[in-house]
């Protein structure tokens, strides 16, 4: 669903504009950017990535020519899955620039010496899946670009195309980008199954095989998310929806669908090969969560400084309730505030230290009388 916006440009009358304005003040238009209005009802009904393409479709033509639409909303141009919020300005990499800059509405990054590949969508110049994949694995958390390497490789870009994409690129951790695109596997079938496997890579997990089949003797067949096989054990990342979705249930009702999933569980269990097995949601796969508690738990070993590590991954944690396509703030804006929170408050401590210290210099208001005999 892509949302239609109105804006007061130079093709709609004074009184045309004002009537916008008043509109969104009663809250039946909601402001994307300046001067450009959605209705409120589809903007309610919309997902994150709708939103943002909606505040691109009203910035972008006020933006000069040569601006490549890249990161975050090249992510939501191309419809790949994103975790967290897409953030409040649209992203461009400017070939002209070399240094950043960032606006009201727009951040660009500086792109000058560098050979930017792009394709057109919907009339705006956006970067190519592998070079969009690049972008986020460099600049962004990396549960956000484990989820979106994994769904460029599903859709077709190789190793080779990203690793040519890295080539020359300036990049401030290395290590951890290489880790990400050695790690990124098409097989994944969700965001969620990415992100549990990325955290079982950052907690030195031994590696997995995805979507394994499991072949029983009544002739079923169940698939898992990961498996691992020297050590037997089963993983599954459950993402919930497919017990309130009512499109994911094949016509069930959700208690079926519940039932259901606890006999195919059974069914695992009793399998002489499966010796452990986990369930994660997205709460427990982000950083900070209990994942180390449940991989444990399962009977897979830990590396030796899966604490450390973990530890390490909680302090760039997104919002942990935060979905792909959902609305959800990410550490820097929860930074951001505390940062404010902890100024205000040392402006008001030194406010009221000046006022103390005024009152102490402060001579008494009464008139002195004269002294006499």
């Amino acid at each position: 669903m892509d949302l239609d916006v109105i804006s007061t440009g130079a093709d709609l009358d004074a009184a045309a504009a004002v009537r916008l304005r008043r509109a969104a003040e009663a809250g039946s238009l909601v402001r994307v950017a300046r001067g450009a209005f959605t209705e409120r009802t589809t903007w309610d009904a919309a997902d994150a990535g709708e939103r943002h393409r909606a505040l691109i479709r009203a910035v972008m033509p006020r933006c000069g020519d040569g601006l490549v639409l890249s990161h975050a909303s090249a992510v939501a141009m191309h419809g790949l899955p994103w975790i967290g919020s897409f953030g409040q300005r649209v992203v461009v990499t400017d070939p002209d620039r070399d240094r950043g800059q960032v606006k009201a509405a727009i951040q660009r990054v500086g792109g000058r010496g560098r050979s930017v590949t792009s394709v057109e969508i919907d009339g705006n110049r956006v970067t190519g899946l592998a070079a969009t994949a690049v972008d986020v694995a460099i600049r962004e958390h990396p549960w956000r670009a484990i989820a979106v390497l994994d769904a460029v490789l599903r859709r077709g870009v190789s190793r080779g195309d990203l690793s040519v994409e890295l080539e020359g690129r300036r990049v401030r951790n290395p290590r951890v980008v290489r880790a990400l695109l050695e790690a990124a596997d098409e097989r994944s079938e969700s965001a969620g199954e990415s992100i549990t496997r990325w955290g079982a890579v950052v907690l030195g997990a031994p590696p997995f095989e995805l979507q394994h089949e499991f072949h029983h003797d009544d002739g079923s067949i169940d698939r898992v998310d990961l498996w691992q096989p020297d050590l037997g054990v089963v993983i599954e990342f459950d993402g919930l929806v497919k017990y309130s979705d009512p499109s994911m249930r094949n016509g069930k009702r959700a208690h079926e669908v519940v039932i259901d999933e606890k006999r195919r569980e059974d069914r695992l269990r009793r399998r002489p090969d499966v010796t452990g097995f986990g369930r994660v949601t997205w709460r427990e796969a982000m950083p900070g969560g209990v994942l180390p508690r449940i991989l444990l738990d399962a009977g897979l070993p830990l590396g030796s400084d899966w604490a450390a590590a973990w530890r390490a991954a909680a302090l760039r944690a997104l919002c942990p309730t935060a979905r792909p396509g959902e609305p959800g703030r990410d550490v820097r804006s929860g930074a951001r505030e505390a940062r404010a929170r902890r100024g205000a408050a040392r402006a008001a401590r030194r406010r009221a230290t000046r006022a103390r210290g005024a009152r102490g210099r402060r001579r008494p208001s009464g008139r002195r009388g004269r002294s006499g005999p």
